[in-house]
């Protein structure tokens, strides 16, 4: 056997081994990495506003590290080499469904300060119209029904219904939502106390 032959023979199983190595293996192991990289950038808060997409991209990255484990690198590959392009896309949606929800909020606010800002002239005369009828009551004769207990007891009431209803424009700027909530609470309250004390309505 000549020098030639032996090293042909000897050369052969590198080269069998190497013909058997999948092309796609390789790429499909460093698609998974750069998958790995991508997926752990996506925040709580991506995963909050854009939880399909993250969803997506978790389960497919899952998916190919199974493939990789069967050997089968060209679906590895196929599912992997997407993922940096999808995490992106993911953290592109969740930006774009918080600008969403900041201009709704904004909106939401805006119509509320100014909901809070039209009743506020009609609140301010019913609880002068309630302060100065309480007053009355004090002074003179009591509607059938009033006691005096309960004309003492509306004085307080009216001054805790002023003070939440200060409070509630204090609080309109910067939670005009808030500040509504209040005003209406205010509103029903001086509304059911002017009826208990039977004052008239103008």
């Amino acid at each position: 056997m000549t020098k030639t032959t032996k090293l042909k023979l000897a050369v052969l199983p590198l080269l069998l081994t190497l013909a058997c190595t999948d092309a796609n293996k390789l790429p499909a192991e460093a698609a998974v990495k750069a998958g790995e990289a991508a997926v752990a950038t996506l925040t709580d808060e991506v995963v909050k506003l854009a939880p399909d997409q993250v969803k997506a991209v978790k389960e497919a990255l899952a998916n190919a590290k199974v493939a990789i484990a069967k050997q089968d690198f060209k679906t590895a590959r196929t599912l992997a080499e997407p993922l940096v392009a999808k995490a992106q896309e993911a953290v592109a949606a969740a930006g774009a469904r918080k600008e969403a929800l900041a201009k709704e909020a904004a909106e939401k606010a805006a119509a509320a300060k100014k909901e809070f800002d039209e009743g506020a002239a009609a609140i301010t005369k019913e609880l002068e119209a309630l302060k100065k009828h309480v007053a009355k009551l004090a002074k003179g004769k009591l509607p059938k029904g009033v006691t005096k207990d309960a004309a003492k007891a509306a004085k307080a009431a009216v001054a805790e219904l002023e003070a939440t209803y200060a409070k509630a424009k204090e609080e309109a700027a910067a939670d005009a939502a808030a500040a509504l909530a209040k005003a209406k609470e205010v509103q029903a309250k001086a509304a059911a106390l002017a009826e208990s004390l039977k004052m008239k309505k103008k």
